[in-house]
């Protein structure tokens, strides 16, 4: 087998469009329901796995924000004129060696709060009777999608035009918008329990994030209470 050979073999089912790559991201937008229900029925050729979904975005995820890095200077600029306007000096915590970290593993951090997110859905929508693995392949599938839509706006409206503000509020929105669309195809929820369903996420997205937060806490007071 030639070189040229091995790589149109790799290279070849991201750019065809009769492949369940390029089917399962287009029908995540005209029918996520099929997409969703398919996996969990059985009928797992027509679609790409959910897992091996999640796992080629959070590869290609490092290798983007290698290449098109987060310009960060602004965000540590505005941290640190928050902080100041608190009274205190230049704070000691560094944003940019923090972004640098996160995304130097971000593919572990993706697959690791995938779960956390099936957690807070399968609570959510504990009546409706899909179980816990269930919503791990939901939110496979949902967070991918998002994950890419994220790398896209970051290449537009940060690497290109500066506009990291404008990146933010629009994946912020897009995140919601597009998470309520998938349920409510999922689900067929009406206008009424779309908004209670909302209101219930973020109540237990807040408490896991002040759960966790506090632990983190604990082990940073723990760390430094032992230098």
């Amino acid at each position: 087998m030639s070189l040229k050979g091995t790589w149109e073999e790799f290279i070849g089912p991201f750019f065809s469009w009769d492949n369940n790559f390029w089917r399962t991201c287009i029908d995540l937008f005209k029918n996520p329901k099929d997409v969703l229900e398919a996996y969990i029925s059985g009928a797992r050729k027509k679609y790409f796995q959910p897992f091996s979904f999640l796992i080629l975005y959070a590869t290609i995820a490092v290798l983007f924000y290698k290449f098109f890095p987060y310009d960060i200077g602004e965000f540590q600029e505005g941290f640190n004129k928050g902080y100041q306007s608190t009274g205190g000096k230049n704070p000691a915590f560094d944003v940019k060696a923090f972004y640098e970290n996160m995304f130097n593993y971000y593919n572990f951090i993706v697959i690791a709060t995938v779960p956390f997110y099936a957690l807070i859905t399968y609570i959510t929508f504990i009546k409706k009777g899909n179980n816990y693995s269930e919503h791990l392949v939901f939110n496979c599938y949902l967070h991918t999608i998002i994950g890419y839509f994220s790398m896209l706006l970051q290449l537009v409206f940060l690497n290109i035009f500066h506009l990291p503000n404008t990146m933010f509020y629009i994946q912020i929105l897009f995140s919601i918008v597009y998470s309520i669309y998938v349920f409510k195809k999922l689900y067929a929820l009406n206008t009424k329990q779309i908004l209670i369903s909302t209101l219930y996420f973020w109540l237990l997205a807040i408490a896991f994030f002040i759960f966790f937060s506090l632990i983190a806490g604990i082990f940073i007071f723990i760390k430094i209470a032992l230098k």
